[in-house]
């Protein structure tokens, strides 16, 4: 087998709108060992994560086919029937997308093709298995079981033939999976910075910009306004203490991203219908993230469902803060047996409120967990431990050998890489 120095891989985003798929790819990206990776990211559309990564010194290209409808239509808050037409218009666009990633990829000759999204993992891995190219499938969400599970049936299917590779950064996402793809499947959690996200970092400003006063205590919150993060659900437990607690403030940073703003709506009647407007704070898509969590006290993470190694809440770790969290099982994931922080039944508005109060009471408990947290944060979230498993596991996706790269014995042991 051929030993290179330096491969081209290129990464294969379905949006560049900034999700967290989106930093993950961006991180990356830019963190590769330029002297053994040339990363070129491709994206439908123009957008942050283009531009990110144009500053980042990351090659981008775009290349735009129309977008893929939702395959079910709601029809009431939780219920949701079948789009016949949705699945029709997919089909065409998936031919002709995967068509003209095809072309690209036949002009470019990259060694590794890595999918991110759903769509882009059938578009890609089409178009790499037709022209014999390496594919990984690096997928960071749970397949919905929604259609009478024909999406996940299909998801399934496809994945037992497109990929030569897959990487999750869940354990939950690996055992969606079939069976068939165990043994070519790793596990890779994200990463963050630990240099950029730290807990010096001066959040007074991001306070005074969002008329908070040094004496306030913020509880915040950072994610995509959707559903499936529970931001209401804070809303509700704030509501329980905020009369006991006059000088705590509620601080949302995030927009809908790939949603309408519906939800947003209703999280901004809720507060004014409790009266607590002018103590709940909207702060919208934010550039600054290390600076808005130096802005926080107290860090609540609320996703209900799927969210697995989620980005904000490494970032919050690797901040300093003390947090709460609901208790799925991509936390305790993270958390393991070491208990770094407090989880609270998901969906329990009261006890979530009971856990944030005890710490709002008790400055000696937040520092402590906040200490706790960013250990964890330094020794296994950590990008450099991201970007060597990552390294790894697309080297051993791919037909060519590169020098193994070096990762110490005691990342060896904690790395989720292993099938």
């Amino acid at each position: 087998m051929q030993v290179t120095n330096r491969r081209t891989v290129v990464f294969l985003e379905s949006v560049a709108a900034m999700g967290g798929v989106q930093f993950s790819t961006l991180y990356l990206a830019r963190a590769l060992d330029r002297s053994r990776w040339n990363p070129i990211v491709v994206c439908p559309t123009a957008g942050d994560l283009t531009h990110a990564c144009r500053d980042a010194n990351v090659e981008t290209r775009v290349i735009f086919y129309p977008r893929m409808w939702s395959t079910s239509i709601r029809i009431a808050r939780s219920a949701r029937v079948p789009n016949v037409f949705a699945w029709l218009w997919n089909a065409l666009v998936l031919v002709k997308s995967t068509h003209l990633i095809k072309r690209y990829l036949r002009e470019v000759g990259p060694e590794v093709l890595v999918t991110k999204g759903l769509a882009s993992h059938f578009i890609g891995g089409l178009a790499a298995r037709w022209l014999g190219t390496a594919c990984v499938w690096h997928v960071q969400d749970l397949i919905s079981d929604r259609s009478f599970g024909l999406y996940r049936r299909i998801f399934a299917f496809a994945a037992r033939r497109l990929p030569d590779r897959i990487i999750v950064d869940g354990a939950a996402i690996k055992r969606q999976l079939p069976p068939a793809t165990h043994s070519h499947t790793s596990v890779v959690h994200n990463g963050v910075d630990t240099n950029i996200f730290r807990p010096d970092k001066d959040g007074s400003a991001v306070r005074r910009e969002l008329g908070i006063s040094p004496d306030q205590l913020v509880i915040g919150h950072a994610a995509r306004v959707t559903p499936w993060k529970g931001q209401h659900y804070l809303i509700e437990a704030f509501a329980e203490f905020a009369s006991q607690h006059a000088n705590v403030v509620l601080l949302f940073t995030g927009s809908p991203v790939f949603d309408h703003d519906g939800y947003e709506q209703r999280l901004r009647s809720m507060a004014a219908d409790l009266g607590l407007e002018e103590r709940i704070k909207f702060a919208g898509y934010r550039h600054d993230l290390p600076n808005v969590l130096a802005a926080m006290d107290i860090f609540a993470f609320t996703s209900i469902e799927k969210d697995t190694t989620p980005l904000a809440l490494l970032s919050a770790m690797s901040s300093g803060l003390p947090i709460v969290a609901f208790d799925i099982e991509g936390v305790r994931e993270i958390c393991g047996d070491e208990k770094s922080f407090p989880v609270v039944p998901v969906g329990d508005s009261k006890a979530l409120a009971q856990s944030l109060s005890s710490l709002i009471g008790n400055q000696a408990l937040r520092v402590r967990l906040g200490e706790n947290a960013r250990r964890l944060a330094e020794q296994k979230f950590s990008l450099e431990r991201y970007v060597s498993n990552m390294e790894l596991a697309l080297t051993n996706s791919s037909q060519f050998q590169f020098e193994a790269p070096v990762v110490s014995a005691e990342s060896s042991a904690v790395s989720a890489i292993s099938s």
